[in-house]
């Protein structure tokens, strides 16, 4: 453009030629006004695109902002939820206990999900820590391919393996020596996307169904992230299956479930 407009000037104006005048001293000039052009013209692309990187921080910035209001909320309604419960369903004597339990799973849970956009939590990273404080090589079989949850599944599925657990601890099959619990999981059975997770007791005292609903019929039952909770009182101890829509294989290597 600058140089089109150097020649029709010269064109319009200019008694020499513009090859004359471009071997002259005012070649010097024209040169000088290209030059200048061109520098204004790289400036403001230059600008240009300082203006569109700040304004997709500040989109960013904005979006992050609200996924952690987002979160704190739901943590905080989740917090308020668990510790209604554990109250009513809890002797004042067994109320710090229950609570500080299940507010280290809930822990658990978050730490999975960390502080980025990540959308999915790891199966057996999650299974490790919800079984940690009550598993050995003894009392504890779990298996499963490695696949991701959806984010919205990873919470109460933490806390409900944690209320399986506690039950087991102080009711079924880790009670007593001679107890044992199989948690295993399939990916794929039943339909696309489609985690099947079955929990089985078994060498425990015998067991029946509660005559009034507990904080457990609370945590293992259908809700959000969770398609399908069923628990069932079997002769050989408690059986608990869930379902969990929209897993996904696993990204890397991951440290499976002994």
């Amino acid at each position: 453009m600058a140089v089109a407009s150097a020649i029709v000037a010269n064109r319009m104006f200019g008694a020499q030629s513009l090859l004359d005048e471009l071997v002259g001293p005012d070649g010097l000039i024209i040169l000088a006004f290209v030059l200048s052009c061109a520098i204004l013209v790289l400036t403001g692309e230059m600008v240009r695109r300082l203006v569109r990187q700040v304004e997709g921080a500040k989109a960013r910035e904005e979006l992050l902002n609200a996924e952690l209001m987002h979160r704190v909320k739901n943590l905080f309604a989740t917090v308020n939820a668990l510790a209604t419960l554990t109250a009513r369903h809890s002797a004042p004597a067994e109320f710090p206990s229950a609570l500080a339990g299940r507010m280290r799973a809930l822990l658990r849970a978050t730490e999975l999900l960390g502080a980025d956009q990540k959308a999915h939590c790891e199966i057996h990273r999650l299974v490790d820590n919800a079984l940690a404080a009550f598993r050995s090589s003894r009392t504890f079989t779990a298996e499963g391919p490695a696949c991701e949850l959806p984010r919205e599944a990873c919470v109460p599925l933490s806390l409900a393996l944690h209320e399986l657990c506690t039950n087991a601890a102080k009711y079924g099959a880790l009670s007593t020596p001679e107890g044992r619990v199989t948690l295993l999981w399939t990916v794929g059975e039943g339909g696309e996307g489609l985690l099947r997770l079955a929990w089985r007791e078994e060498g425990g005292p015998p067991v029946a169904k509660p005559t009034k609903a507990g904080m457990g019929t609370q945590l293992l039952r259908r809700q959000r992230g969770l398609g399908k909770v069923e628990v069932r009182f079997e002769p050989t101890g408690l059986c608990c299956d869930i379902e969990i829509e929209g897993v996904v294989p696993a990204v890397g290597p991951v440290e499976k479930a002994a």
